[in-house]
């Protein structure tokens, strides 16, 4: 039985628009009552909580969560950051990389591993 799943791709895509749409609106508030943004405020945290139980299979949740982490680009909150990270490496504990991987696309097998590579999850030499 193959489960039905979403697309490293459409993930990401699915994540900009949120993170667009918060940007859009804090503009507009902005604009139109001067208001400003917030201390804790971000529209990566905003874009997060849409999706934060939106996804079941370990492969979705770590798409998400390495997503969230490069458009993070390491400016924290550093706190977010690692809660981030310890939730890729409950999904790495529970299961295999190369098990997890294992039915993705070689462009999205690709794309995912470089990603981790670059956050240092993996070695850029593995799988």
């Amino acid at each position: 039985m193959t489960e039905e799943r979403i697309g490293y791709e459409e993930i990401k895509n699915s994540f900009l628009r949120c993170y667009y749409i918060y940007c859009r609106n804090k503009l507009d508030s902005f604009n139109r009552r001067g208001e400003v943004w917030g201390e804790s405020e971000s529209e990566i945290g905003y874009a997060y909580y849409q999706f934060e139980d939106s996804y079941d299979l370990d492969i979705e949740k770590l798409m998400l969560n390495v997503i969230a982490l490069v458009l993070m680009a390491g400016r924290g909150p550093k706190q977010v950051e690692e809660n981030l990270r310890e939730s890729i490496n409950s999904i790495l504990k529970n299961k295999a990389l190369n098990v997890i991987i294992k039915n993705i696309t070689e462009e999205e097998k690709s794309d995912l591993l470089y990603d981790m590579s670059l956050l240092g999850i993996v070695d850029k030499k593995s799988e």
